[in-house]
């Protein structure tokens, strides 16, 4: 078994850790997506709410109403602040395992490339010793020839 071959099943579990890091990556892509489209929303709804008072007449607004407009806000602020926090979060992870996956990659490819110059080495050592045996022969012919 040459060194090339034995480095075959290392370069198989080295593409599947590569496989699984893309996999999580993509699914960390997915749930960033996600809460930025939550986030999103929440601010459109925010906006909206906003649009719908700033049609009524203020002057006709009660109090109580206005109080409890000004605390629904509040809480919708509050909603939007920790979306956002929790979008950032998902962010960070998603950069997270972006190096991960990149850095198995990286790794498989370096396996990858080390199994080509163990083959390369294999054939220039071939290639060596065909021509050793082809020089030996040649020389025995050589000296037959002239005896």
């Amino acid at each position: 078994m040459t060194r090339a071959t034995k480095l075959i099943p290392v370069i198989e579990m080295a593409s599947r850790e590569t496989d699984k890091a893309m996999q999580i990556l993509v699914q960390a892509n997915n749930v960033l997506e996600q809460e930025r489209h939550q986030l999103e929303d929440l601010r459109r709804y925010r906006e909206e709410y906003l649009q719908q008072f700033r049609q009524g007449d203020a002057l006709q607004m009660s109090a109580r109403k206005a109080i409890d407009l000004r605390s629904f806000l509040a809480q919708l602020d509050n909603a939007i602040r920790m979306q956002q926090s929790h979008v950032e979060r998902c962010f960070v992870q998603t950069q997270k395992q972006q190096q991960l996956w990149l850095q198995a990659k990286n790794k498989q490819r370096s396996i990858e490339s080390l199994k080509e110059r163990y083959q390369n080495e294999a054939e220039q050592k071939q290639q060596k010793q065909e021509q050793r045996f082809a020089d030996e022969h040649t020389a025995m012919l050589w000296a037959r020839k002239h005896k």
